[in-house]
């Protein structure tokens, strides 16, 4: 193995800020990983054959049959632990040597013990892990992403070998009689010594294992005869790409609709379910009558007989702070990697880290830290970054301990975009009522008071581009709109004396925040031109010129033009339709139409840019990041350009894995939003102190957010939500809600 390539693989995912790492009861929070220096030969590790009670490798046995010898497991059952990993779970659970391995597209692979909560070991993969790991003779290999196979220590997690593959797997691996069999794309086979990790032969298409006849298509290994039977029971299960694990007279099924499911084999009748917040397409696994479930919210569940107990619903967890415990209010986990510590001193040592969801027991609060107990009994302490306290308003959890008092309130339904006024007295939104037609089209501009009490139409058009924009003494609006030629234009309205004003052919208008003039952008013969234009028509300029040599994306809008504060600087975002290259970048100029700088890019979209209110940061959202990874897509990017006035360079940059910025009127603080990955939870509410970097959760929500905004007064955020056309079974026009919640802090 080429310890380079090693290397510059591990920088580039540390540098991209790949997912959250583990959870550990040792001492040290970290995951293992490979070992900078690889030994020229794997570490000697004992034999220690595994039980026929274990699962140890995906259904079981090399048949695939699912079928576990326990005699004990009997619905209905009961959750004995659960326990969060930082990404959703593809993979099957194995189990072996009294633990439950499982991998997770953070790209850990977990040691986790079988019988409580608790943390073996864990390992960071260089890429997401989305098929069950194999245990042989006291190792655990597996494949990932970054195309390599993995062999690890399976009691310590420590690195024995690795081999690369040239391509793709989409499998999990095989393994009989000291022998690695690997599917890789299109019909490769690596046969592979599993103690040393060298590669004995590659084969094409098929191969006997064991006497059982393997085939590989597509980069997954199988047997041609699999004794699963998956499609019957798949019929009689909600929508499922889940497969049947079997013991004691039952089945066991995961299905879309977010349940693990049982029945019985003689009648066919399902007898027992448990509801998750994500999908089961994985496999379960059956081991000492414990059943393991791992769901796409993230979480591997296990569960147990109820001994005797009288069956009942078990309760969905709940991140409310309503719900408590006799030690106290429950407080929930905001972020993977989020620390434990024996004290309440963040120099003090870590006793684990903990995954975004989980929620625990508060026994005590001193100032901004929570002493926690584990689910294991153990007690620590959390600061107020890694956990919250959160009471849920209409479907939105705040956080207790940075917001206050918080209003409803209900735009009419079709509404879409709500823009606030500078002042913070007005809304203004378009309508969509009519669904027909392929794009997105609004016929209506409106406007509200701050409570949403007082709608009042001001346009009817035609409407193709959300964007609005406001005079800086919010007596004007301007948007981009139709005309009878069907041309877009600019246009501005008054709208208390609903004077309405077309200024000018062009798209997405951006108001002036110094003076009554108007930017916005115009496509012309293969060029992207950056005008301004005075309100009376007069001033007409070009700011920028930028060549189109790119792939074109028909129908698409464009977005506007961010003035600077100050009103001498124009930023405007150029997607991969400007570029051969594919990739975006960032023009900024002055207004008398000099270039200022320019910010490259590796994604092919930039957008919401947003100034801080000194003019000195831009923050902007990158999308279609080139690797097809979502921890490196919908990057919001922090950057200092006032190092362009003297160096032609950006200043220091901060990444972080977000969307949806924006400033505080005082331009010390940051809010926006981050996009969870896990099923469950859709969106959570950040603010950043930019004197201190610290970052504080405000909210969180299985709503689909579609934008927060900080309000002039610098004290509140106001979260909107738009819901889907899709409800209750027809196409209905949208309804938009708004949270506006008072910040502590």
């Amino acid at each position: 193995m080429n310890r380079k390539f090693i290397l510059l693989l591990i920088s580039f995912f540390l540098l991209w800020g790949c997912q959250s790492q583990d959870q550990n009861t040792q001492p040290t929070s970290k995951p293992k990983s490979e070992p900078e220096s690889q030994p020229k030969s794997p570490p000697v590790v004992p034999a220690v054959p595994t039980r026929a009670k274990d699962w140890p490798m995906f259904m079981y046995d090399l048949h695939f049959s699912g079928r576990s010898p326990d005699q004990t497991l009997a619905p209905p059952l009961k959750l004995l632990w659960k326990y969060k990993t930082g990404g959703p779970i593809q993979a099957s659970p194995v189990i072996a040597y009294g633990m439950v391995y499982v991998a997770s597209t953070d790209h850990i692979l977990y040691a986790l013990d079988a019988k409580q909560w608790g943390i073996k070991w864990s390992f960071k993969a260089g890429g997401v892990i989305r098929y069950a790991p194999t245990v042989w003779n006291n190792r655990v290999y597996f494949s990932a992403r970054n195309n390599h196979i993995y062999a690890l220590n399976a009691q310590t997690g420590d690195w024995l070998w690795e081999f690369r593959s040239e391509t793709w797997m989409d499998s999990p691996p095989i393994l009989s009689k000291g022998r690695l069999y690997i599917g890789a794309y299109t019909q490769k086979i690596y046969v592979i010594d599993a103690t040393t990790g060298e590669l004995e032969s590659q084969l094409k298409g098929r191969v006997y294992i064991d006497g059982i006849e393997y085939a590989c298509s597509q980069g997954r290994l199988r047997p041609i005869a699999p004794q699963h039977d998956v499609n019957a029971w798949r019929k009689l299960t909600p929508l499922t790409y889940s497969y049947p694990a079997i013991a004691n007279g039952v089945v066991y099924i995961g299905a879309r609709d977010n349940q693990i499911h049982a029945l019985d084999i003689e009648s066919q009748e399902e007898i027992w379910s448990y509801p998750t917040k994500g999908f089961i397409d994985t496999a379960p696994a059956i081991s000492d009558g414990i059943l393991y479930v791992t769901s796409d919210d993230g979480y591997v569940y296990a569960f147990t007989n109820q001994e005797g107990e009288a069956p009942q619903a078990l309760p969905q967890e709940s991140e409310s702070s309503q719900i408590s415990s006799e030690a106290g209010p429950i407080g929930t986990v905001v972020r993977d990697l989020a620390s434990v510590y024996t004290e309440r001193d963040a120099g003090s040592p870590v006793s684990l880290t903990l995954n975004d969801g989980v929620t625990l027991s508060i026994l005590n609060q001193i100032g901004d830290w929570y002493q926690i107990e584990l689910p294991n009994g153990e007690v620590g302490w959390m600061d107020g970054g890694g956990i919250g306290v959160f009471v849920e308003t209409d479907d939105i959890h705040f956080n207790i301990a940075i917001c206050k008092h918080n209003r409803t309130l209900a735009l009419i339904e079709g509404a879409e975009y709500p823009h606030w006024s500078p002042r913070g007295k007005r809304i203004a939104f378009l309508r969509r009522t009519n669904l027909s037609g392929q794009y997105w089209q609004a016929s209506e501009l409106w406007i509200s008071d701050a409570w949403a009490k007082q709608p009042r139409r001001l346009h009817k058009g035609v409407f193709y581009n959300p964007h609005l924009s406001w005079s800086l003494d919010s007596n004007f609006i301007a948007f981009e709109a139709y005309d009878e030629s069907n041309e877009s234009h600019i246009w501005a309205i008054d709208w208390k004396n609903l004077r309405l004003i077309k200024l000018v052919r062009g798209d997405a208008p951006a108001w002036s925040p110094t003076a009554n003039q108007i930017a916005f952008r115009r496509w012309e013969e293969g060029t992207d031109v950056v005008y301004r234009i005075n309100i009376d028509k007069t001033g007409l300029m070009a700011v920028a010129r930028v060549p189109i040599d790119g792939r074109i994306v028909p129908f698409s809008y464009l977005d506007p033009p961010v003035w600077s504060p100050d009103g001498k600087r124009i930023a405007v975002g150029l997607d991969h339709q400007h570029y051969q290259s594919g990739h975006s970048r960032i023009r900024i100029h002055n207004i008398d139409g000099t270039k200022f700088g320019e910010i490259p890019t590796q994604s092919q979209r930039v957008t919401e840019l947003a100034w801080s209110p000194d003019g000195s940061h831009l923050a902007y959202v990158l999308r279609g990041n080139p690797i097809p990874d979502p921890a490196l897509d919908k990057q919001l990017h922090i950057v200092d350009v006032s190092a362009m006035e003297s160096a032609n360079t950006v200043g220091n940059r901060q990444v972080l894995k977000h969307t949806s910025p924006t400033w505080s009127p005082q331009g010390d603080r940051l809010a926006y939003m981050e996009r969870e990955d896990c099923m469950g939870l859709r969106w959570k509410v950040w603010v950043l102190d930019r004197q201190t970097n610290r970052v504080l959760p405000v909210a969180r929500t299985s709503l689909s957010l579609t934008a927060v905004t900080w309000l002039p007064d610098g004290k509140h955020l106001c979260l909107w939500h738009t819901s889907e056309y899709l409800r209750g079974g027809e196409y209905k026009p949208a309804k938009t809600r708004g949270w506006i919640v008072e910040l502590n802090q």
